[in-house]
């Protein structure tokens, strides 16, 4: 009873404050702020022939909490309230990220597995297992905590699809070298969230907070994936059914954007993975379908914004002030150049191992740099389910988002350099 009075007291002074601080209206202004940065961004980006996510980054990184507590005319209760909602509006992030996934799901065609054979899942398994092993064992020989160590090398194994997507359809990218390297990043991102779950209660158990190793620690992860795929499916199946009935454009747009949110909604529910499910439901639209739904030309509709609000968000969450000590350099050093070394060494070890084309075993490589959506929801996750060990949760955290910023700046460009030597891509 005395906890209900307290939660009810809590409630109504957070009303209060939201009352008085005026924050619905000023999370409007920022989030308008935000889409003008995008516009800013693009014009910036298109004049010096840089790929639009390095700017969204850039100009999210310049307006990040601690950049702007440098500006000393203002006030504190700028800061307050803007940080606050920084924070606070991770929903759209999360939206994002939902339809991030979806896109990938969406690009993992049977059809195009088939034509590229079994080189897509040689060159997945060794540079995506690649990184992760690399990352882990190099994190963990300088001193980290082997839960941590694990942690890290899950999430390494994810690349950025966000970006490479964009990349790929902001030069009009087609051949091998992209329709291989689209696949990838999509079965790359696909393993790194079953991963990430496997190796969660693993790393929980070191910590000593989880139940020692047993086949039931072992299934559980498992059959929560399974769920998380079986609601994808099912709702992909249905939303599918219903658009290749319709043909008005405004019903196959609510179609897309309520099966996504709905997946999301219901995955959460019962406690499973949204991002899992998501990518099952994308992937269920594109192969269930017997005809092309066509939806790439909906999805750009409905992403273009999201992802400008994504990176932008990504960047503006940088927390300067809590990357000082020489401990979380050096360990985010080590992180960012192993994984790099894992992710083109693996690559480039698979390239012996396939029949790819030369193209496609030249470049691929460079391609699967950059780190981003999964990667930084991976680390929102660690954040939620590790608070027994908050330091260690709040710097990896913090260690990915610094990580991803920087390979979102560079790996963009080195994906198209890649596309652009292999003559798939428009100058």
């Amino acid at each position: 009873m005395e906890n209900s009075a307290g939660s009810v007291i809590e409630l109504h002074n957070l009303q209060e404050w939201f009352h008085i601080n005026d924050l619905q209206t000023r999370a409007i202004y920022l989030i308008a702020f935000f889409l003008v940065l995008a516009m800013i961004a693009i014009i910036v980006s298109k004049k010096y022939s840089l790929p639009i996510v390095v700017g969204y980054v850039l100009f999210g990184i310049v307006i990040s909490p601690d950049i702007l507590n440098l500006i000393p005319f203002l006030e504190s209760e700028f800061h307050s309230w803007y940080e606050f909602l920084i924070i606070k509006l991770d929903y759209i992030t999360q939206i994002a990220l939902a339809f991030i996934v979806f896109t990938i799901g969406s690009e993992l065609s049977l059809r195009t597995f088939k034509r590229l054979g079994k080189n897509i899942y040689i060159i997945t398994i060794f540079e995506a297992l690649g990184a992760a092993f690399v990352s882990a064992l190099a994190v963990y020989l300088i001193g980290a905590p082997i839960y941590m160590a694990l942690l890290l090398g899950a999430i390494a194994a994810a690349s950025a699809p966000a970006s490479t997507i964009m990349v790929l359809k902001e030069y009009n990218a087609e051949g091998p070298l992209s329709s291989t390297l689209m696949a990838v990043v999509g079965l790359d991102n696909t393993l790194a969230l079953i991963l990430f779950a496997l190796i969660s209660p693993v790393a929980m158990m070191f910590i000593g907070a989880g139940e020692a190793l047993s086949l039931q620690l072992l299934l559980t992860p498992i059959i929560e994936i399974s769920a998380a795929i079986l609601i994808g499916l099912i709702i992909g199946y249905l939303t599918q059914h219903y658009i290749s009935m319709v043909d008005d454009k405004t019903k196959k747009v609510v179609a897309i954007l309520t099966s996504v949110v709905l997946s999301s909604a219901v995955s959460l529910v019962f406690g499973l993975s949204s991002l899992i499910a998501n990518l099952a439901l994308g992937f269920a639209i594109r192969n269930f379908a017997e005809k092309n739904l066509e939806i790439s030309e909906y999805l750009d509709t409905l992403t273009i914004p999201l992802y400008a609000m994504f990176f932008i968000f990504a960047g503006a969450e940088i927390r300067f002030t809590q990357m000082g000590s020489a401990a979380f350099l050096i360990t985010a050093f080590v992180f960012l150049v192993f994984r790099i070394v894992g992710k083109y060494g693996g690559a480039v070890l698979a390239g012996h191992f396939s029949d790819a084309s030369p193209v496609v075993k030249k470049y691929i490589g460079l391609g699967l740099f950059p780190q981003g959506g999964v990667a930084i929801a991976l680390a929102f996750s660690v954040q939620k389910q590790f608070t027994q060990v908050p330091e260690t949760s709040l710097m990896i955290f913090n260690m990915v988002i610094l990580t991803a910023a920087l390979t979102e700046i560079f790996g963009p460009l080195f994906t198209k350099e890649a596309v652009l030597r292999s003559g798939e891509a428009e100058e």
